[in-house]
């Protein structure tokens, strides 16, 4: 008999939580589709400190209101990510979220009658929501305010980690982002990033300053500018590595001014690109200085500006170059194919009249670098498959690089090369060659960089040998001025030559946190670069 009551009182106390655990396992299961399993965990369990907080609402008005509001965001993000993995089969995206944003509201209603489904299921999934608060029991009153309680400290934790790693590692995106990674809300962070990239490309490409230019005749009709990804000056054979990865490189050395110490204002791209192009500085950063870049400059000069990138548009590691980019005459973003994609355009840009800048942004040797070239272009093999790898996409870029100085023989052009970082190898990791971040080795700063001058120029309009001073990337913006013949009026007039002399022999460096160090005060790469 005793047993009989027991049962009476338990089983109803179980159902109760059956719309609860529900909840929590539809939401489980729909991240699980896109997410890696650490932040399913942390979005159910924000969920479910969500839902025991608002359960906990005695006012029956309050309580329905807050649910709804609250649960409405959590239902409409869900249905997203629905959205996106049936119809796309995909995550909801960054490139998503910008269609949003940009779509005006007779769009916005041709969409939902198109996906009318998808309305139906975030009625439905809110229902389900709603209806789990509501069977969801009440505690005892000594433990009502814990759920509140926990959902708060949860959240701190969250904000606290996010600032730490925006502290220690990099500030590429916000601490807010960050936290919204780890809750329910999770695609609110790509509507910020796409948000924060509008207002920034807007910012840089509608505030360009207006400049007083002097244009001196250099011989020079074609400048082409090649900005290459995560090569390393110790795996290019021109720089005295055992293996041949750049044979077209050296047999140009002739034509070839080359900088043998050059080296990267940071290690990763977002801002590489920018100190290299525009007037920012690591002593003195700040994304105002964008708008003052060589793309506007040129535009101001008259010359006819292309940029073609096998990079991405759009996100935090994109969106500044995006946003210079965007002030030239002619972009286009290829997605697909290997670096040589962009070859195309490029002899297009090249047949068209008067004198021009193109900017052809690679893909380089970013990691991982088994994925930057077609198989049949493999040439090493046999050693370590990280090695490889990495050697075999310097070679396929020199191969590239061998193509452009083709299409460019016959012409009065010249080709100013550098990469925006370099990498670090780290033979220990699974990833052994790889991005750094916080004080990083002279190794991942350290680039390739040259100028080329086609045989058809005369002698004077040529600078060759070897530059052997330490040269910041960062200079490379007021480099790219004097290589195209443009001088700023009130500022003293000086030759390439004399600029490079003037500029050399000091590098500051700034990592992921925006620290900035003299390149010559890091440590090696194998060294302890935690110390």
């Amino acid at each position: 008999m005793s047993q009989i009551q027991t049962d009476a009182v338990v089983t109803p106390r179980l159902y109760t939580w059956l719309g609860f655990i529900f909840a929590a396992a539809l939401v489980a299961a729909i991240n699980i589709l896109i997410a890696p399993v650490h932040q399913v965990f942390h979005r159910v369990l924000v969920f479910s400190l969500l839902m025991l907080t608002l359960a906990q609402i005695r006012h029956t008005g309050w309580c329905r209101l807050v649910s709804l509001i609250v649960l409405s965001f959590v239902a409409l993000d869900l249905t997203l990510t629905l959205w996106a993995w049936f119809s796309f089969h995909s995550a909801f995206s960054y490139g998503f979220a910008q269609s949003v944003l940009e779509t005006s509201a007779t769009e916005a209603f041709t969409m939902l009658e198109l996906y009318w489904r998808y309305v139906l299921l975030f009625i439905g999934v809110l229902a389900l929501l709603l209806l789990s608060v509501s069977f969801t029991p009440t505690l005892p009153r000594r433990f009502r305010r814990w759920p509140v309680i926990a959902l708060i400290l949860l959240l701190a934790g969250y904000s606290v980690q996010a600032a730490l790693h925006q502290w220690r590692r990099n500030n590429l995106q916000s601490p807010v982002q960050r936290v919204l990674t780890s809750t329910p809300l999770s695609n609110t962070s790509v509507f910020l990033q796409a948000l924060k990239d509008k207002q920034l490309i807007a910012s840089v490409t509608k505030n360009a300053p207006r400049y007083q230019l002097v244009v001196s005749d250099t011989g020079i009709d074609n400048y082409v500018l090649v900005i290459g990804e995560s090569e390393r000056t110790v795996n290019m054979s021109i720089y005295g590595y055992e293996r041949e990865t750049t044979p077209a490189l050296e047999a140009q050395r002739k034509n070839l001014l080359l900088f043998t110490q050059a080296i990267s204002g940071t290690p990763v791209t977002i801002t590489a690109v920018p100190l290299a192009l525009t007037a920012d500085t690591p002593e003195n950063h700040d994304i105002s200085h964008y708008s003052d870049n060589i793309i506007n400059v040129a535009n101001q000069a008259g010359f006819t500006t292309y940029w073609f990138s096998r990079q991405g548009s759009g996100g935090a590691h994109n969106n500044v170059i995006t946003a210079i980019a965007s002030g030239a005459h002619h972009s286009q973003w290829v997605n697909s194919g290997y670096d040589d994609a962009l070859l195309p355009l490029f002899r297009h840009a090249l047949q068209q009249p008067g004198k021009k800048l193109i900017v052809l942004h690679l893909y380089g040797s970013h990691e991982n670098a088994c994925d930057r070239y077609p198989v049949n272009a493999a040439v090493f093999t046999g050693s370590n498959p990280a090695d490889d790898c990495y050697d075999n996409s310097v070679r396929f870029t020199d191969s590239l690089m061998d193509q452009l100085f083709s299409e460019l023989q016959g012409s009065r052009s010249s080709l100013l090369y550098f990469s925006d970082h370099a990498l670090m190898r780290e033979p220990g990791k699974a990833v052994v060659y790889h991005h750094a971040g916080t004080r990083p080795p002279r190794e991942a700063l350290q680039v390739p960089m040259f100028l080329w001058f086609s045989p058809q120029l005369a002698m004077q309009n040529m600078t060759v040998g070897d530059m052997n001073t330490l040269w910041s990337t960062v200079n490379n913006n007021r480099l790219a001025e004097l290589w195209m013949g443009i001088t700023r009026k009130g500022e003293v007039t000086e030759s390439l030559n004399e600029y490079l002399h003037r500029n050399s022999g000091q590098a500051e460096v700034m990592d992921t946190t925006g620290r900035v160090y003299p390149w010559s005060e890091l440590p090696h790469e194998n060294n302890d670069i935690a110390q």
